[in-house]
């Protein structure tokens, strides 16, 4: 049974037609112990078939250590968001980002493709000032 049905598809084409360039999506599961793996595999399969412009490449976290080392990748499920040439840009989704969440899931896609959402001057100058490495984690929830 799809997750998506025709009204939010129809939503989803629409946003994800505002892909500037090609992205791939690389989900990282495991066959045991993962109770959400499963759905999350099909939310980015479901995804990957709404847009030509992006691709999904599936690996398991164990066999595929090295590739989840590179991509930085210790728990499941997991979706990294990279342009085609597989450059990182930092952006990693842990869990399903379903619900709320596919608007950020979404956001981060369309940022990665290129379709950037124009800064004010003021913040693009705050950025610039910043001189140091900064990590910056947003968790997600509704509660």
């Amino acid at each position: 049974m799809p997750l998506f049905d025709e009204k939010v598809k129809t939503q989803l084409v629409q946003l994800l037609s505002k892909l500037t360039n090609p992205i791939t999506l690389h989900f990282f599961s495991q066959e045991i112990e993962c109770p959400t793996c499963q759905t999350t595999h099909q939310f980015v399969e479901e995804i990957a078939s709404l847009s030509d412009k992006i691709s999904l490449h599936t690996y398991d976290l164990v066999k595929d250590s090295d590739i989840a080392k590179a991509f930085n990748i210790d728990k499941i499920p997991a979706i990294v968001v990279s342009d085609s040439k597989n450059t990182l840009k930092g952006v990693r989704f842990f869990g399903i980002p379903a619900g709320y969440e596919i608007n950020s899931f979404i956001g981060a896609c369309l940022e990665v493709s290129g379709a950037k959402e124009p800064l004010p001057q003021p913040i693009i100058d705050r950025i610039k000032k910043i001189a140091k490495p900064i990590h910056i984690q947003v968790f997600v929830t509704l509660t």
